[in-house]
């Protein structure tokens, strides 16, 4: 089995800590007033304070842990906005916010929330600050947070727990209301999305104006796994957005299959974002970041694995100035469930790619994917130009197992570097592995494409007698050494070929 980094302690941080005291939001008024009904910013300042306030009954004289849950009447099942007239107070001590709670809430397979906040433009959106450390986030929709840097839920403190959260969007996923960013983390160890064998509670992150998902320097060890992000309700539509998940200078992000349990299917996260007009998105950048794991997501492909969410101009995964980032499998165990599956809806423009690896970037290894090839491992998925690329890199990347299987041709173009054999990375605790085992079958314009010396030994090119022009398979540039070449395809060239055993690309 992969061998995966369970990030997964933040909820054991959570469950291992005293009772809760219960307040229970009973009223959408946006009222600080001593009277018998309690709303959500009196519970938040009761939290705060550890103490009863204006209406808000904590149940527990010096709480450790509070509750805050909601029973807002008629409680019939239908939407409760909260329409806030100014920013609510930082959360200073650790809470279980449960809006679940409120009648008619579901989780899965995609929230579907009673209990909307509004925020008021210019505020900043709701806020675990110092203090509130282990803190847990449930059953909220989060919307309006319009302004520099303002989010729907802005992460400063450490071990938060994000799950069944809208950000983005009303609370039926239905419609963009957008924050500037959905969420934005600065703690460390924050995990966005849960999972476990018996429960699943995704968050959908869609809509926002500038990040979906932002992680900011020093936010180290954060899991995002399991989440609809940029796409609609549905899963299958993209959402307008800059970016699905940035990442700027924070250490062993882990995007994807994560957690020590759960199916792979509660584990993916389904990312697809539509650029706004002119200009351009990307699904997942990372700016010098370090020992990132992207594993086991649909990435440009919508929650079936097979429908291509158009993205408009831009690409899959921008990797730039960033060390030791694995996308794919660490060469141990099954690679069923830590591939991406990833496809290039771009819309023409010249150079569009799958993934991009910039400048300054090291240790990269690209490993078990499918690219432009949905998840059956058969059928091709392609944006609209024949220029669109696979891989893209300027310095040296490892490049192994992974499907090329494409209509409109991909090329994997390694400006200036070289595809080498393994990297520092291989994934955490991974196994040594070269670039081979690739499978260049069914490309149409060029399989590897280099400027310089480039090995790119024992791959498939989609014929026994090796790549064209030598051979009448994917061609390969006069510079990069094929020999020796697989004669038949390699066991990750497609479902196909392992069922049946024969390859019709």
């Amino acid at each position: 089995m992969f061998a995966f980094r369970c990030l997964c302690f933040a909820l054991t941080f959570f469950v291992a800590s005293s009772a809760y005291a219960d307040l229970v939001v009973n009223t959408i008024a946006d009222e600080d007033t001593n009277n018998a009904s309690c709303s959500l910013r009196e519970a938040i300042t009761a939290v705060n304070t550890q103490a009863n306030y204006n209406g808000c009954a904590d149940g527990d004289a010096i709480p450790t842990w509070s509750k805050i849950t909601f029973a807002i009447p008629p409680n019939a099942g239908e939407v409760q906005t909260i329409a806030l007239a100014s920013a609510l107070p930082s959360i200073g001590r650790p809470v279980f916010i449960d809006a679940t709670t409120q009648s008619g809430a579901s989780c899965t397979p995609v929230p579907n929330l009673r209990v909307q906040i509004n925020f008021p433009p210019g505020a900043d959106g709701l806020a675990l600050g110092a203090g509130s450390d282990g803190s847990r986030i449930h059953g909220l929709a989060l919307t309006g947070a319009v302004g520099t840097s303002h989010s729907g839920l802005a992460i400063l403190s450490d071990h938060a727990t994000v799950g069944c959260v809208i950000s983005g969007m009303d609370a039926s996923a239905t419609t963009a209301l957008p924050n500037t960013n959905g969420i934005f983390i600065i703690g460390k160890h924050a995990t966005i999305g849960e999972a476990t064998a018996t429960s699943w509670f995704p968050n959908l992150l869609s809509g926002n104006s500038i990040a979906n998902i932002e992680v900011y320097f020093g936010a180290d060890d954060a899991l995002i796994a399991g989440n609809y992000i940029g796409v609609d309700h549905t899963g299958l539509t993209p959402m307008q957005t800059g970016l699905g998940i940035s990442a700027e200078a924070a250490a062993r992000l882990h995007i994807g299959t994560g957690f020590a349990d759960g199916p792979p299917a509660h584990q993916r996260n389904v990312i697809g974002v539509v650029a706004k007009p002119s200009t351009s998105s990307v699904d997942i950048y990372l700016a010098g970041s370090s020992d990132a794991v992207i594993a086991g997501n649909y990435i440009g492909v919508g929650v079936d694995g097979h429908t291509l969410l158009p993205i408009g101009i831009g690409g899959n995964i921008n990797v730039d100035s960033a060390t030791n980032t694995l996308i794919g499998c660490n060469g141990l165990g099954s690679w069923d469930d830590c591939r991406n599956v990833m496809a290039d809806p771009s819309d023409g423009t010249w150079g569009a790619m799958v993934i991009g690896v910039g400048g300054g970037s090291t240790g990269t290894a690209i490993v078990s994917n499918f690219i432009n090839v949905a998840a059956d491992g058969i059928t091709s998925l392609a944006g609209s130009s024949t220029q669109n690329e696979g891989i893209e890199a300027v310095d040296d990347v490892l490049v192994a197992r992974n499907l090329f299987r494409v209509a409109y041709g991909v090329d994997i173009n390694l400006f200036s570097s070289s595809v080498l054999s393994n990297p520092a990375l291989a994934g955490s605790d991974g196994a040594p592995l070269n670039s081979t085992d690739n499978c260049f079958a069914d490309v149409t314009s060029i399989g590897v494409n280099s400027a310089n010396t480039t090995l790119a030994f024992d791959n498939w090119w989609g014929a026994a007698n090796g790549p064209a022009p030598a051979g009448s398979g994917a061609s390969a540039a006069a510079g990069v050494y094929t020999v020796p070449f697989l004669a038949a395809p390699s066991p990750y060239c497609g479902f196909d070929h392992i069922f049946t055993n024969g390859f019709d690309g």
